[in-house]
């Protein structure tokens, strides 16, 4: 996620975790259009979403989508578990090489992490909250 995207610029992370993570994807279906391209993993892979250099959530894969049209400019959408969306105070490289020694930095690139490290990250997270798919 970028903030140089249209819907993000301006915000801090703190308003992307509420605005998108606790609000929009998870009473959306949990559904994140992309534009060009999708994300290859197995269903059940937790994601984790980086906004301005740092992790600021997570959420749980259920498939990729691509359309053959390009609609309003996507190129496909992502399909979560609507009520797996976590925030949690956002973890910088430095949080990142603590559970990943080899991981190798933010930008662009879709990276693989090891699974087996998930849950030593995870113990390490403060503030988690979670959104209720479907609230109101």
């Amino acid at each position: 996620m970028s903030d140089k995207i249209k819907g993000f610029v301006g915000l801090k992370a703190e308003d992307v975790q509420s605005i998108y993570f606790l609000d929009k994807l998870p009473n959306g279906q949990g559904k994140f259009p992309y534009r060009a391209s999708g994300l290859n993993a197995p269903a059940g892979t937790v994601v984790l979403f980086q906004f301005k250099g740092r992790i600021i959530a997570s959420g749980v894969f259920a498939r990729d989508e691509k359309f053959e049209n390009a609609k309003k400019g996507h190129g496909g959408m992502l399909h979560f578990e609507a009520g797996s969306f976590r925030t949690f105070d956002p973890v910088d490289f430095e949080g990142m090489r603590k559970a990943w020694p080899r991981f190798g930095g933010f930008g662009h690139v879709k990276q693989a992490l090891n699974p087996g490290m998930y849950g030593a990250f995870r113990r390490r997270l403060k503030n988690e909250r979670s959104a209720r798919a479907g609230k109101g």
